[in-house]
């Protein structure tokens, strides 16, 4: 079982830098993370997007999916 791990951000002048401290305050031992390029996630719909539709092929089921900003 993996724990999924998957960050994006709206634009390039954002950071995951809060993302990555809540995930870290979480305690997730050793995640499989797919991160988005900047800019990404405002343009596309969450399953047009390269690195959660990596993600969603990735999972297997016992799999966790953490993800710590909603998809918009």
């Amino acid at each position: 079982m993996a724990n999924l791990v998957y960050k994006q951000v709206s634009t390039d002048r954002q950071s995951t830098a809060r993302q990555n401290l809540v995930l870290h305050e979480a305690g997730i031992e050793d995640p499989v993370v797919f991160e988005e390029d900047p800019g990404t996630s405002s343009r596309l719909h969450p399953l047009r997007r390269p690195e959660f539709r990596e993600l969603l092929n990735y999972a297997r089921p016992g799999d966790t999916v953490h993800i710590s900003e909603p998809l918009r």
